[in-house]
């Protein structure tokens, strides 16, 4: 009797463990034109956008590793952290890039803002014009519990 159980406590917490580890989320993507604008220098709706994954489940795998090219500057994407999520706000966190001009290059630390499928983000140069991209996200395929 108490075999039976054992097994019966074992086979419920397995089913139990694997119901709660179902994934929540989404699969996201770039979607359309990504703007880049680099203040004193030049600035377009239209750069040429290389994505490090084509869809990733955050924004981390979506865009670390991304470059956005505009005449010679190339800009790399080159970690995004994000701040703690308030219900039914606006995602913010950090997108760290790299900013190549020619011979000069600097890191530069960009506040991020989410909301509605439209990704901005806004920083400062060492010389203190600004650097700006933003592009829209769409949910392809989302999961729940």
């Amino acid at each position: 009797m108490i075999k039976i159980f054992l097994s019966l406590m074992l086979a419920s917490s397995m089913m139990l463990s694997t119901t709660l580890a179902k994934p929540t989320g989404c699969d996201l993507s770039q979607d359309g034109d990504v703007s880049l604008s680099i203040i004193g220098y030049a600035s377009s709706k239209q750069v040429e956008y290389k994505p490090a994954h084509k869809v990733g489940k955050n924004f981390k795998e979506l865009f670390v590793g991304a470059t956005m090219r505009l005449k010679d500057a190339l800009v790399t994407i080159k970690s995004i952290t994000s701040n703690k999520r308030a219900k039914g706000k606006a995602r913010t966190g950090i997108v760290t890039v790299n900013l190549q001009k020619g011979s000069d290059e600097e890191s530069i630390e960009m506040p991020y803002h989410y909301l509605n499928g439209y990704f901005e983000a806004r920083g400062k140069q060492k010389n203190s014009k600004d650097i700006s991209f933003s592009l829209n996200i769409k949910a392809l395929l989302c999961y729940s519990k």
